[in-house]
């Protein structure tokens, strides 16, 4: 059963309106899109241990991006946008911003700085669940992984194809993707930010807000090292095609590991 309010309409009215416009905003909406719609499927043909919870872990999840989307085009948000955000809207209007580096950016604040709070929203019950669901949780956060690896060629297919035509030899550019792919960085990502979220979930509830924050720092660290890759053909040594060295974010509070992503 598809959630509503439909996160998909919302995701594809969003893309639609972008594209019409040139604005780059929309290459991101489509790749979510595109992998919203492939959990909603696998919601659908009873891939998941707790279909109701994917559900309910979809829609809080949408909720972030959607709020970020409102508070980065309103003259006096209600809650401001978180500056991962920010910076990765920004991007969107840049043209030394290659569309890889676009949704790159897109996909790192979503996951990196989104995902555990959405799924510490959801998990709103852990404590009262047995080891038996809880690795139910978690078997079902692991089957999303695999979802999204398995639409890695679709997204590099309709996403990249449409937004920059000229980039369909993906490896000419920025990052080789036989070496860093999206798939493999959204899986490396997601599967991290479990721990994250078990880790605020351990923490008392006043203690996460200050906790939680060190996401956006592991974030937007992440997005200087995406952004500092603006250039073709660009290396780093020691790093992956395009990505060079950024600063680390401050430590986080004690009882948070929160790590810059691999």
């Amino acid at each position: 059963m598809r959630p509503g309010p439909n996160a998909e309409e919302r995701l594809s009215a969003l893309m639609e309106g972008w594209a019409e416009a040139g604005d780059r905003r929309g290459a991101f909406t489509q790749c979510y899109l595109v992998m919203t719609k492939r959990v909603h499927d696998a919601v659908d043909d009873g891939a998941f241990n707790d279909g109701a919870w994917v559900t309910r872990l979809l829609e809080r999840f949408a909720d972030y991006y959607f709020e970020a989307v409102d508070a980065h085009g309103a003259p006096e948000p209600q809650h401001p946008c978180p500056e991962v955000w920010r910076s990765a809207f920004d991007a969107c209007a840049d043209p030394s911003c290659h569309v890889l580096q676009v949704l790159m950016l897109g996909i790192n604040a979503h996951i990196n700085h989104d995902l555990a709070l959405a799924l510490v929203d959801v998990l709103d019950d852990w404590d009262t669940l047995d080891e038996t669901a809880r690795s139910a949780r978690h078997e079902d956060h692991e089957r999303v992984n695999e979802i999204i690896e398995a639409t890695t060629d679709e997204v590099q297919r309709e996403v990249v194809d449409r937004w920059s035509p000229a980039a369909r030899t993906l490896d000419v550019l920025l990052w080789r993707l036989d070496e860093w792919t999206f798939g493999a960085l959204a899986e490396s990502w997601r599967s991290r930010v479990w721990t994250d979220a078990m880790d605020l979930l351990a923490l008392p509830p006043g203690s996460r807000r200050e906790a939680s924050a060190h996401l956006g720092t592991r974030a937007s660290t992440v997005a200087t090292v995406i952004l500092l890759g603006r250039h073709p053909g660009h290396r780093a040594e020691g790093y992956p095609s395009g990505v060079a060295h950024a600063p680390m974010p401050e430590p986080a509070p004690d009882g948070m590991r929160i790590s810059l992503p691999e």
